[in-house]
């Protein structure tokens, strides 16, 4: 067997699929549909969950969602994520529910490296994932959850709102954001307070969230946090002279991650 038809094989193990092979399934009931996402199969569980967006069915947001949790193949998590947020506002308040629920491999520190992009998204980001999907709707569930005490689900939320607030423009969450960001850095919070700075890149163009990053640039911050803020700072597009000033120095600091993304911040603004 060649090694093409060793790939394919492969991706149809984990549930991928041609459009073609939906059509024969298009007939079947919504419960008919919902009982597939249970099937050993994983491309039939991602055939029901493409149909099941398709139809925009209410009755299949919870079955997706505990689909969602159990779901191991990565071409049917991505189906299901697809389905729930063809389905929209209906189903924010169970998403919501299911953040910091999915996967085992949640943070619990620092990251050691500067931002890493990956192609596929981590198990436990896709709920957060989806909500960005389904955009503004999500935004005041999001913020209620920012006033729990489960640092999982509200650093999971914190990721939703900066990718909605960087996709649609949505700003309601902003000041929101910065007051936890001051209580995080007094209480010693650090995931949660990198989580904050990282979102805050969503917010573009926005003085406030650009003031509220400049302490981490004086002293005492954790160099993930640093080169975090230093990054966001690049992404906001507020190009001036004292932003350009602040951020120099720090292309020549003795850690590789906080000066790469110095440098980076400062091609992003210079481009603008």
């Amino acid at each position: 067997m060649n090694s093409k038809n060793v790939k394919k094989i492969n991706r149809e193990k984990r549930g991928q699929i041609s459009s073609e092979e939906l059509n024969d399934y298009r007939g079947l009931t919504t419960q008919e549909l919902i009982e597939m996402l249970k099937y050993d199969n994983p491309q039939k569980r991602t055939i029901s969950a493409r149909i099941l967006g398709e139809m925009q069915d209410t009755e299949a947001i919870i079955p997706l969602c505990m689909a969602f949790k159990r779901e191991r193949a990565l071409y049917s998590r991505i189906a299901i994520s697809e389905a729930l947020s063809q389905i929209g506002d209906p189903a924010v308040g169970p998403l919501t529910d299911l953040l910091g629920k999915i996967g085992k491999n949640q943070e619990t520190e620092l990251p050691q490296k500067y931002f890493n992009k990956k192609s596929y998204p981590l198990v436990r980001d896709i709920a957060a994932r989806t909500l960005v999907k389904i955009g503004k709707p999500a935004t005041p569930e999001l913020i209620k959850i920012l006033q729990k005490e489960d640092n999982f689900k509200i650093q999971q939320a914190i990721d939703a709102i900066g990718g909605i607030a960087a996709k649609t423009g949505d700003r309601r969450a902003l000041n929101i954001l910065i007051n936890k960001m001051k209580r995080c850095s007094d209480n010693g919070d650090k995931i949660t307070l990198w989580k904050i700075v990282r979102a805050l890149s969503g917010f573009k163009y926005s003085e406030e969230a650009l003031d509220s990053l400049l302490p981490i640039l004086g002293s005492g911050y954790d160099p993930p946090i640093v080169w975090e803020a230093l990054r966001t700072m690049g992404q906001l597009r507020i190009k001036n002279k004292d932003v350009l000033e602040l951020i120099m120095p720090f292309t020549h600091n003795e850690n590789i991650e906080i000066s790469k993304s110095a440098q980076q911040a400062i091609i992003g603004l210079n481009q603008l």
